[in-house]
C-alpha cells in the first residue's frame, strides 16, 4: 500500500513539473505592454486625483480642506512621477505620458460636464476606486512584471 502511494505522489509530482514547465514564461513583449499599461492606468489616475484635487480644493467647506486637496494632489503628482519612471523604464518618453494624462483628464471633465448631477458617483466608480486600488498594488504589479528575466529591458 505505501508503494502505491509514493508512485501516486511521484505521478502527481512528476505530472505537476511538466506543467508547470508547459506554461509559458512571459516574453520581453509581454512584459513590455504590461509595463505600458501599468503606466498608461497611473497616468490616467494622476489626472483623476489632480481633478479630485481641484474639486476639494473650490468646495465649500471646512478650512481642513485644503490639506485634504493638498494631499490628493500630493498623491496625483506622485503617481504622474511613478508613470513617466515606468514609461522610462521600457523606452517611453515623458511626453508620452503627458499626453496620456492630458487625453484622460479631457475624457473626465467631459464627463462630469454631461452629467453634473450624478459626476461625483460616475467620477468615484469609474476612476476613484480602480486608481485608489492601483495605489495599493502598483509596487507589487510593477515588482511582477520585471521579476522574469530582468536583463530583458
Amino acid at each position: 500500500m505505501p508503494t502505491v502511494c509514493i508512485t501516486r505522489f511521484l505521478t502527481v509530482a512528476l505530472a505537476s513539473g511538466v506543467l508547470l514547465t508547459a506554461i509559458p514564461n512571459p516574453s520581453h513583449a509581454d512584459r513590455r505592454s504590461g509595463l505600458d499599461d501599468l503606466s498608461r492606468e497611473m497616468s490616467t489616475c494622476s489626472a483623476y486625483y489632480s481633478l479630485l484635487s481641484a474639486v476639494v480644493s473650490n468646495a465649500e467647506s471646512p478650512a481642513a480642506k485644503a490639506h485634504v486637496a493638498e494631499r490628493i494632489k500630493s498623491t496625483g503628482q506622485a503617481m504622474l512621477a511613478q508613470a513617466i519612471n515606468v514609461a522610462k523604464y521600457i523606452g517611453v518618453g515623458d511626453d508620452v505620458v503627458m499626453q496620456r494624462t492630458k487625453v484622460a483628464m479631457d475624457e473626465m471633465v467631459a464627463t462630469i460636464n454631461a452629467d453634473p448631477p450624478n459626476s461625483l458617483a460616475i467620477m468615484h466608480e469609474r476612476y476613484g476606486v480602480p486608481c485608489d486600488e492601483l495605489l495599493e498594488n502598483a509596487p507589487r504589479r510593477f515588482a511582477e512584471l520585471i521579476a522574469p528575466d530582468r536583463e530583458d529591458f
